[in-house]
Order: structure tokens, then C-alpha cells, then sequence
């Protein structure tokens, strides 16, 4: 989660590393364009998350995000290098377990380049389409005033394609979050409406 105002309520990817000299983490964004790396504390290490594991599984990633032992003893690769670099690209499909109400992960990005990122929404209306494959369903991004064009955004899924999105960028899959992921991500919430 980027500490910057545009990207409240977000989950990025990223790659890590922890730097025992400061005791902080070192975040370097995926993007396609050039992005900063990120220090970010030892004790701000809950804005830290894996892809969560329903995330993974729908995404058909591996079980877990350790190398295997081949890549673990080579001195210097990166922890998650065995990790195939399509996945944060790749567009979630189906649309199983969203019920109206709830908060929901959609996957946004601005540039057609750069990988998907999670934001935070609830579930305001959900319409499974005729054939099955695909659904539309209204968002509501609470962190923003109902007056923001960034409140409300409808959107089509399930099938696997990526979208243009109306407030620009593009938008993939949409997923249900547990209730455990709900409160991970209330603590991030913000006490004020952001403008901007």
C-alpha cells in the first residue's frame, strides 16, 4: 500500500526485501513506468500483504511464495524470482462468492503496461449477465465524498479481459475479500474523505 494520497485504499505489487542495517522493508512498485523504491519501517510491516491466497489460487499461482530450493541457494536472487512475471498482469476470472454489501478487491491500472493493482470498493449492485461468462456490477469507493467522479464506478467482468475503465486506465477481475481481508483493510480507512 503507497504511501500517497491517489493510491489510499490500494494494494500494490511489489518487490521486497528487508534491510537488517535500518530495520526497514525496501518496496520497489512494479510499474511501467519508472517508480521509486518505498522504505517503509520495521513496525509499519502491516502495510505489507502477500496476494492472498484466494487471490492466488484464482490466479493459479504457486502455493507459496518461498523459492524453490534451486533458486533459494543461488546467492543474490530475489525471494520471489521463480514467481512467473505474467501474474500481476494476468486479469482475474469469475465472479464466485460476491454478495451486495460486502467490500470487493477490484483490479486497476492506469497504463496498459503496468500490473494490476487491489482496490477497495463495496459491492453496491451486482448483475450476472445472461451467458454466464460475464457480470457488471456497480462500486462504491467509500474513501472518496459521494460528490467525486471517484465514488461510483460500474464495471464488466468475470471473463478474463481487461477493460477500459470510465475514469481512465483499466479495469480486470473483481473479487470477494474475507472478513479478515475487510479488516485489514479498514485499517487503512481513511477518517476524512480524500479530496483531490
Amino acid at each position: 500500500r503507497e504511501r500517497k494520497l491517489g493510491f489510499t485504499m490500494a494494494a500494490m505489487v511489489a518487490s521486497v526485501r528487508f534491510d537488517a542495517e535500518t530495520s526497514s522493508y525496501v518496496a520497489r512498485y512494479l510499474s511501467a513506468s519508472e517508480a521509486r523504491a518505498e522504505v517503509i519501517p520495521h513496525d509499519m510491516g502491516h502495510r505489507l500483504r502477500f496476494c492472498p491466497p484466494s487471490a492466488r489460487r484464482l490466479l493459479r499461482l504457486p502455493r507459496s511464495p518461498l523459492p524453490p530450493p534451486a533458486a533459494a541457494s543461488h546467492i543474490g536472487a530475489p525471494c520471489c524470482a521463480h514467481l512467473p512475471l505474467a501474474y500481476p498482469h494476468r486479469v482475474l476470472e469469475g465472479f464466485v462468492g460476491l454478495c451486495v454489501g460486502e467490500g470487493v478487491e477490484l483490479q486497476w491500472k492506469r497504463q496498459p503496461n503496468s500490473p494490476f493493482g487491489w482496490w477497495w470498493a463495496t459491492l453496491e449492485e451486482f448483475h450476472e449477465e445472461d451467458h454466464g461468462e460475464t457480470a457488471t456490477a456497480v462500486l462504491v469507493f467509500g474513501h472518496f465524498p459521494p460528490a467525486s467522479r471517484w465514488y461510483r464506478l460500474a464495471v464488466r467482468f468475470g471473463d478474463g479481459r481487461q477493460r477500459p475503465c470510465a475514469l481512465g486506465g483499466f479495469t480486470g477481475g473483481l473479487r470477494s475479500a474475507t472478513d479478515e481481508e475487510a479488516r485489514q483493510w479498514m485499517r487503512f480507512f481513511p477518517k476524512e474523505p480524500i479530496v483531490f
